[in-house]
């Protein structure tokens, strides 16, 4: 199955996709309302019957894929080649920073950028976080990040917390129904920028959640950024880095959930 939010009296709420159209599912009794909530209960019997209320595609506005978590967690340096290109070393564990929610954002939100010159695009698989530490769903992500901020400190976070900054979506997909080996790509303006497999990662999934198990207990709706392929723009030669400017289409695809697409302004 795959869910998303969308917005209804200006707040997000969930929804379940067909080919027919979008069922808003906390319009049906005793269904959970919103994304954060289908984590904490898991799925539902009955959910996949639901039909009604149905809404066209066209006439909904998305909301990110989760929202109203406790944490987003990210993960540095998660593929080899990623790592080589940026010329640090490669990680012996998890390399992790966060972003805070006035990063997130929806599919098709237009995406405002700072008064910066390095801004860099980077396509992520993010996982959603059920109960008891377990994954249970995943979603588009891209981790847009402005270099010569996060070159700045030692730290990374100021490069990569801007409003706006950690759009997920636009779906959701059980964590069950994601082929190990999915595609993942980046797209500027139709160009390819990145494409990989989930599967390389240097530490998969499970890794990570064992990881920070321990160290940041996960609650139901946190969700994880897992890291980058390679063919992010800091990797480029000196004279053919092409930052993101306005007017720029991104688009982050992952085979089985779908494109997550922004215009930046």
């Amino acid at each position: 199955m795959k869910f998303l939010q969308f917005m209804k009296d200006g707040k997000p709420a969930l929804g379940l996709f067909t080919i027919s159209g979008i069922v808003d599912v906390g319009a049906n009794p005793g269904m959970p309302r919103t994304m954060k909530e289908l984590c904490e209960t898991g799925i539902p019997h009955g959910i996949d019957e639901l039909y009604e209320p149905l809404i066209p595609m066209d006439e909904i506005t998305f909301a990110p894929a989760v929202t109203d978590m406790e944490k987003i967690l990210c993960i540095g340096l998660n593929y080899k080649a990623h790592a080589l290109e940026t010329g640090l070393a490669l990680p012996e564990s998890p390399a992790v920073f966060c972003k805070f929610a006035n990063a997130l954002a929806a599919h098709e939100q237009e995406i405002v950028l700072p008064q910066a010159e390095e801004i860099d695009y980077e396509a992520e698989l993010v996982l959603i976080m059920g109960k008891g530490g377990k994954i249970f769903a995943a979603t588009c992500g891209n981790d847009l990040s402005i270099r010569e901020w996060q070159r700045a400190s030692t730290q990374w976070l100021c490069g990569k917390t801007y409003d706006g900054f950690g759009p997920i979506g636009p779906y959701a997909v059980e964590w069950k129904d994601l082929p190990t080996d999915a595609a993942i790509s980046c797209y500027v303006n139709g160009e390819v920028r990145q494409s990989s497999r989930v599967n390389d990662l240097i530490f998969d999934a499970q890794t990570i959640v064992d990881y920070l198990m321990p160290r940041i207990p996960l609650k139901p709706g946190d969700i994880i950024f897992t890291g980058t392929p390679s063919g992010v723009m800091m990797g480029y030669p000196a004279d053919q880095k092409n930052w993101l400017k306005q007017g720029d289409t991104v688009e982050v695809t992952i085979s089985g959930i779908g494109t997550l697409r922004n215009t930046l302004a």
